[in-house]
């Protein structure tokens, strides 16, 4: 059995838990059911669902946690979700934003690496620029074989050299940050309506990837870390949403 606070200071420094700007989500140990750990579940999503299937563990990590950012009451679909974690003894761990950027364990760079491309700066907010020499018919194959099921907005170049890479959700902001840096192609997760035409009028090819099956890399990453660094158990759960 591993100690809870070991790891959850071992996350929080890892990850730069409290060194990334985070506006959306409270990151971090959530709720406080057990302090001694020997099976660790995994999850994109904390949600009652989850807990259940992983209620052999005695804490559960995932990307979307419970509160956003901060909670003023606990009761009704909230009070029976936490008292399921408390009955269960499975304390939980969120980690939103520092999960999608991190630079080798994110969401971002993990699916970057996964379609073997070279990953470059920084993008907007979370992401990252990676730079490839494909074709944009490729690109769309190789993200649906590597990361799954994904519409394409054709809408840029035929041949590509950057693409622009975030997680999730983009916004409309992104596509003319996305042409500033020089990228032909914008990979994410989804979209509004409005993206459509910002996309078009700026001459930026769209990948629709899925908000959920973008952001399964990251917790995912972290499985064989703590197996090696504590000794515990992992397991990962997948409950896909269609978003």
């Amino acid at each position: 059995m591993a100690d809870l606070h070991s790891i959850v200071a071992y996350l929080d420094q890892r990850l730069d838990t409290r060194g990334v700007p985070e506006p959306y989500a409270t990151n971090g140990l959530q709720v406080e059911a057990s302090t001694q750990v020997g099976k660790v579940g995994f999850a994109v999503d904390a949600c009652l669902q989850t807990f259940e299937a992983l209620r052999d563990c005695q804490l559960v990590i995932v990307h979307h946690g419970l509160f956003w950012p901060k909670i003023s009451r606990i009761t009704g679909v909230m009070a029976r979700t936490v008292a399921h974690l408390m009955q269960a003894g499975t304390s939980l761990y969120a980690s939103h934003l520092p999960l999608d950027v991190h630079a080798e364990l994110g969401n971002n760079a993990q699916m970057i690496a996964r379609l073997g491309w070279q990953q470059g700066a920084l993008f907007a907010p979370v992401g990252y620029l990676a730079e490839t020499s494909q074709s944009l018919a490729q690109i769309h194959e190789s993200v649906q074989e590597q990361i799954g099921p994904a519409r394409l907005l054709d809408f840029g170049p035929t041949q590509v050299s950057r693409v622009a890479v975030s997680s999730g959700q983009a916004s409309v902001g992104m596509v003319d940050q996305a042409v500033a840096a020089g990228a032909q192609v914008l990979l994410t997760g989804e979209a509004g309506h409005p993206i459509y035409h910002a996309a078009l009028q700026a001459g930026l090819s769209i990948v629709l990837a899925g908000h959920y099956q973008t952001e399964v890399w990251g917790v995912q990453a972290l499985m064989p870390e703590l197996e090696r660094e504590f000794g515990v158990e992992t397991r990962f759960v997948e409950f896909p949403t269609g978003f």
